[in-house]
């Protein structure tokens, strides 16, 4: 029954799964490029057709419906907006062409892959985000860009996904121009040095979902029986908690392409950062949607429901969901109150895995972090002058928004980047370095991680030398400040 409802929807094509992954195109998109003021974005998002414009709206495009419709083109690929639903489908009517454009925007520009899109991109066009990201690789590599070039966040899922973290991508590069063949046969001898495949041990959680993506009947021919009865699970019943299944499975499906995976989450759901592990510091590439994931990462609150939180934010629920939801891809957060109920026994012995930045990564970012702050005034041994990148709210509990609801006493102090840079620059404590990323991209520390990080700053010696002994005073400092602020009243 499975794989005749699979063959309706999916005809027989050339087999391209993730082991032998589909390379995307040269990159060819060019938008049209139109002048936007916030209004007129403000009412794309709210599908406002033309004729609802205000005159004060419609005279900043020349009072051009023509116009307009490239404002909407515009703003929906730019915002990676289903085709479905929103204002793009009144002025463009075909959606695989809609969805390459995006595609091709979010590759020339580095973003993230578009997981809430997954349903169309993954099952229609069969583009997974191994491919995805092996694409912005090889572009990256042809165009001998520094490992630098990608954003925080698609560097962590790179990491993620391909096991190529700054290291990784300094061998590869390398590994390029040694070879004889670099400039005759570029694009070839690129791609075969990248994976063929995500890596073996990517994290993979229980209360996670499988759905079927892009399968053909060629397809089917290599997967084994217990493989195959999955698929068709899938298909027949709809989309599977994958810790009812085993995990062999869906891990072997899952890197064979023909299976993605939605990370699901309710208005109801709370969330905790962990201490960041797997953080790949970067650049800050200021897309729309890693604005929005930087400014719900500071917000975030173990005792506050994401719908809350959207309240509070003023923004749209579901965005809050795809980005927590991403948070959650990358480990970055945890969701609690998970259902680990009826799983497999298969997933009882499963170590999640966390993929983890190299001490030397987190000490070069922060090094270039010291020199722009030195750059900007902002002296280490002197007054900072005020600015918004360099003060941050440090509490080891909820924010505000939690308050009203959760008594037990909090402690809360502000402090600059400097301090994190002095915690990962000293060499003081490897556990250190993790406390301080979080410390520098989150604003806080949980109250549950708090405990830990006092272990950490207690490993810290007296000892130091020159420069050195700064390092060590601001950490022993630090960690009299937080034993005197949790230990005595207000």
């Amino acid at each position: 029954k499975g794989l005749k409802q699979l063959s309706r929807i999916t005809p027989s094509y050339p087999y391209v799964g993730a082991d032998r992954a589909l390379v995307l195109g040269p990159l060819l998109f060019n938008p049209f490029h139109v002048v936007m003021n916030a209004d007129i974005e403000s009412f794309i998002s709210r599908n406002c057709h033309w004729s609802k414009l205000p005159d004060s709206a419609k005279r900043p495009l020349g009072n051009s419906e023509k116009e307009f419709e490239k404002a909407v083109f515009q703003y929906s690929i730019k915002n990676q907006l289903r085709f479905r639903g929103n204002l793009v489908r009144t002025y463009h009517r075909d959606e695989k062409s809609y969805y390459d454009s995006v595609l091709q925007y979010s590759r020339s520009h580095l973003m993230l892959y578009p997981y809430h899109l997954s349903d169309y991109i993954v099952t229609r066009m069969r583009i997974t985000p191994f491919q995805y990201y092996i694409s912005i690789m090889q572009d990256l590599m042809e165009q001998e860009r520094s490992y630098d070039s990608l954003p925080n966040f698609t560097a962590a899922d790179c990491l993620r996904l391909l096991g190529i973290g700054r290291n990784q991508y300094i061998d590869l590069m390398n590994r390029c121009r040694s070879s004889k063949k670099f400039f005759t046969v570029r694009r070839k001898s690129v791609r075969d040095l990248l994976p063929t495949k995500p890596v073996s041990d990517i994290p993979i959680e229980p209360w996670w979902y499988i759905n079927v993506g892009y399968v053909t009947e060629d397809d089917i021919k290599v997967v084994s029986t217990a493989e195959k009865a999955v698929i068709d699970k899938v298909i027949d019943d709809g989309p599977q908690r994958a810790g009812t299944l085993k995990a062999e499975h869906v891990r072997s499906l899952y890197l064979k392409g023909l299976v993605y995976i939605d990370v699901p989450l309710d208005d109801h759901d709370c969330v905790t950062v962990p201490p960041l592990e797997g953080f790949v510091m970067n650049r800050v590439l200021g897309d729309y949607f890693e604005t929005l994931l930087y400014k719900i990462f500071v917000s975030i609150d173990g005792n506050t429901p994401l719908s809350e939180l959207a309240s509070v934010l003023r923004i749209d629920v579901q965005l809050v969901k795809n980005a927590v939801s991403m948070y959650c891809r990358l480990g970055f957060a945890q969701k609690k109150n998970k259902d680990m109920s009826g799983l497999d026994p298969s997933w009882l012995n499963q170590n999640c895995k966390t993929v983890k930045s190299s001490s030397r990564e987190v000490e070069e970012f922060m090094s270039v972090l010291h020199t722009e702050v030195e750059k900007e005034g902002l002296l280490i041994g002197g007054e900072s002058a005020p600015a918004a990148d360099s003060v941050s709210l440090h509490e080891s509990a909820p924010t505000d928004l939690s308050a009203t609801r959760n008594r037990v006493k909090r402690i809360g102090f502000l402090f600059d980047s400097n301090l994190t840079a002095f915690l990962m620059m000293g060499n003081l404590s490897l556990g250190l370095k993790s406390h301080a990323v979080t410390m520098f991209e989150v604003g806080k520390l949980t109250d549950e991680s708090l405990d830990s990080f006092l272990v950490e700053l207690k490993k810290v010696g007296e000892a130091g030398e020159g420069e050195a002994q700064r390092y060590f005073d601001h950490a022993l400092t630090l960690q009299d400040t937080v034993r005197f602020l949790r230990h005595n009243a207000a």
